[in-house]
């Protein structure tokens, strides 16, 4: 095992790179963290063809992927537990992962910039967050002017229109659902313990809840229809207490 602190590469506002964040609080494994600046070579680079962010150095090895890099932390440490011991618990908190990355995760994106677009002085501070005052600003000033061409680049790579995004909030509507009918008024999604699918729902769909635990200091919530419809959601209730009962007591190792 190597004796160098794994480098987690992260955009520190987005959900994906936050499920990576908490598996590897979760477990206490110390790390440096390195935030990019959206936009920035070494962004664009890292995200290249089908790779994205989080991407974490760990012992020798590049991974990329939020699942990717909580099944190699399950495998470098297997205590505490995101994978239930259980097989068919196993299989179950495995499903609802795979379930969130691929039905609350890209739609929460989804929705989450094409507010943002029109919204582009909040939405110029919303990514620059956990970046130095004067690197920050001198970012959203090139991320202005080159906002046109990046739109284009996002648009064509997520799939950012009006029609996706329709279908992408009632995508987020349901994965709320799914969340109340596999929990049928417990704690946890899977069995009775914190597991791979309690800290993946609850991370992915941070942006509609704004949770006070999240460990950068994001600017207020904005205004936004589509989040005012969600608040009073039962699932709400369950999110707000996964962060308090298991991200707020889990500090940056």
């Amino acid at each position: 095992m190597s004796d160098e602190l794994p480098v987690l590469w992260q955009y520190s506002f987005s959900n994906y790179n936050e499920k990576a964040r908490w598996a590897l609080d979760c477990k206490g494994i110390r790390h440096r963290r390195r935030s990019i600046m959206p936009g920035s070579a070494r962004g664009l680079w890292m995200s290249r063809g089908d790779r994205t962010l989080p991407v974490l150095d760990l012992a020798g090895r590049r991974i990329v992927d939020s699942t990717a890099i909580i099944a190699a932390l399950e495998e470098r440490q297997s205590e505490p537990a995101l994978y239930p011991v259980d097989q068919d618990e196993r299989r179950r908190a495995l499903a609802l992962e795979d379930f969130f990355d691929e039905h609350a995760g890209h739609d929460m994106r989804r929705v989450g910039f094409w507010e943002l677009k029109d919204n582009l002085d909040y939405g110029l501070e919303f990514m620059t967050t956990d970046q130095p005052r004067i690197k920050a600003a001198v970012g959203r000033v090139r991320l202005r002017a080159s906002f046109p061409i990046v739109w284009r680049y996002l648009s064509k790579r997520y799939t950012f229109n009006e029609e996706a995004v329709q279908r992408s909030r009632g995508t987020l509507i349901a994965a709320l659902d799914r969340i109340e009918a596999e929990r049928d008024g417990g704690d946890y999604l899977v069995g009775d313990a914190f597991t791979v699918a309690d800290l993946t729902g609850a991370a992915l769909l941070y942006p509609l809840f704004w949770p006070p635990e999240f460990q950068y200091e994001l600017p207020d919530p904005p205004q936004s229809a589509f989040l005012d419809s969600v608040r009073e959601h039962p699932a709400r209730q369950w999110i707000s207490e996964i962060w308090r009962r298991h991200r707020g007591s889990c500090a940056a190792a």
